[in-house]
């Protein structure tokens, strides 16, 4: 066993190669590489053992807004998906599930046509299938392959990889007969980690791999993530703020809300709840800019004092100015912005809605800190959302109080979930919960808005839905806002 790194795919490969010697010069023996990376790899092993090489074709299913990581995988010659426990964890609708699957199909088809020309697998029979990756994180793509040929019969199968997380190689040792391993740590990181270079391998190299060069046929590669996203920079007054800005899927119209989801501190963008949220909300059609409001060194200087994340006008002024940049620059969505505040910066995005009613749409709150909004809780006309954890009692006793002040609010509970919903299938609540409410949400033109002292006075908008894409969930989930009436479901433990 080895801690260091490989310097390449190849490099893995020989290394492994030596480690599957007892199989070399075996006339039963044939070395599946899985595409594509594992192919490098296998042509390395294949090479050292005087074993033929042939391509199996997988694919991992990408978490919504966190694609390197495996919610399930499938594998060609089957149509059932094999599941992760992330899928669980983070509780992805089945609906969600299928509808990436079915993405991940076309994807797996387009290859099989290209590197076999669409022929089928050898007999495999009574044969040694060494069946090679290049690393194995979750390893639902190898367990996908392993279900798919163990319907061919084979003598043995056996799963080989330079680099496996300790559990997942646990896991993978019950669906394959012998799992060799280079390594395999308790703490695997990313299969990234593990190699000096990691570059992508095309579909030529594939083919090169394979020895068939010649046989390249110009097929697009299907479109198999979740939107995309790009870094961004948003200037203000005091800092300038990064940001992640996310395209919708399917293609923006004049429909497409932008959703701001906005973390004021303790957290950051980055953090998986965030990732999901905006992935899940790309996928139901909307445009999402993930940001934080406190700068590196106000973080950094947070995380110790916790002060900074509470100076909640501060907060505000930093949301409005990302509302503003999105408005100039014409974001996707920017005619229908609605901010997504967790903690903190709930309060900041409700302060915001009150001061500049005509550029902010709609007000969602996660884990909420709502009450620290104070008073300009009485001037937020638009429609709020508040998702709470059941467990979280402190914060749901500030969400219903705050309840009685908003005039278009809706609170939704999520049982057993906790400040920040990591308990089983909580976060996959929250994004349901979201979805439903904006396919319900009407549609905002021309808002106008004027104070007269303390009370905001509306005239009526015309209205039209927001554009979402895919299935909603539930038809009859209750979810009609009343113009004016604060509402609260709750759901019982």
């Amino acid at each position: 066993m080895t801690s260091e790194r490989f310097p390449d795919r190849a490099a893995a490969g020989r290394t492994l190669g030596s480690l599957l010697a007892a199989y070399a010069g075996r006339p039963d023996v044939v070395v599946l590489g899985l595409a594509r990376g594992g192919v490098a790899v296998a042509r390395q092993v294949a090479d050292m053992l005087g074993a033929p090489l042939e391509v199996f074709v997988a694919r991992k299913l990408g978490v919504p807004g966190i694609a390197e990581v495996a919610l399930g995988a499938v594998a060609e010659g089957r149509r059932h998906v094999v599941l992760d426990p992330v899928q669980w964890f983070i509780g992805v609708p089945r609906r969600i599930v299928r509808r990436i699957a079915s993405r991940q199909r076309t994807e797996v088809a387009r290859r099989v046509r290209l590197y076999r020309r669409a022929r089928p697998l050898r007999d495999l029979r009574e044969l040694t299938i060494i069946l090679v990756d290049d690393g194995l994180m979750t390893g639902a793509s190898l367990r996908a392959a392993a279900h798919t040929l163990k319907k061919h019969r084979p003598a043995r199968l056996v799963a080989a990889v330079p680099v496996a997380a300790a559990r997942s190689a646990a896991d993978l040792r019950q669906e394959v007969d012998e799992l060799v391993a280079v390594t395999t740590p308790q703490t695997l990181g990313t299969v990234s980690d593990w190699y000096d270079d990691y570059q992508p391998v095309s579909d030529g190299e594939v083919l090169h791999l394979l020895g068939r060069e010649n046989d390249v046929i110009p097929l697009p590669t299907a479109r198999t993530e979740i939107g995309d996203e790009r870094a961004v920079i948003i200037p203000g007054d005091d800092c300038a703020l990064p940001g992640d800005l996310g395209v919708p899927e399917p293609a923006p119209n004049e429909n497409t809300a932008l959703v701001i989801l906005a973390h004021g501190g303790g957290s950051s963008r980055h953090s998986y709840r965030n990732r999901y949220l905006a992935g899940r909300l790309r996928l139901a059609g909307c445009a999402t800019l993930r940001i934080d409001l406190l700068s590196e060194e106000e973080t950094a200087a947070d995380l110790e004092l916790g002060e900074l994340r509470f100076d909640i006008p501060r907060i505000a002024r930093r949301l409005l100015a990302a509302c503003e940049w999105a408005a100039r620059e014409r974001v996707s969505g920017s005619r229908q912005i609605v901010l997504l505040g967790a903690s903190t910066a709930a309060a900041a995005a409700l302060m915001a809605a009150a001061g500049r009613p005509a550029l902010v749409s709609a007000v969602a709150a996660r884990g909420g800190r709502v009450d620290l909004a104070g008073p300009a809780l009485d001037n937020v006309a638009q429609p709020v959302l508040l998702v709470v954890g059941g467990a979280d009692h402190p914060t749901l006793q500030w969400n219903r109080v705050a309840l009685r002040s908003l005039r278009q609010a809706r609170l939704e509970v999520v049982p057993g979930a906790g400040h920040t919903f990591e308990q089983p299938g909580a976060l996959g609540a929250v994004g349901e919960h979201l979805v439903r409410w904006l396919a319900r949400m009407p549609r905002r033109d021309r808002w106008r808005l004027f104070s007269v002292g303390q009370r905001v006075m509306q005239k009526k908008p015309r209205l039209a839905p927001i554009a979402l894409d895919g299935p909603l969930g539930d038809p009859a989930h209750p979810g009609d806002l009343g113009e004016g009436v604060a509402t609260e479901k709750v759901q019982v433990d």
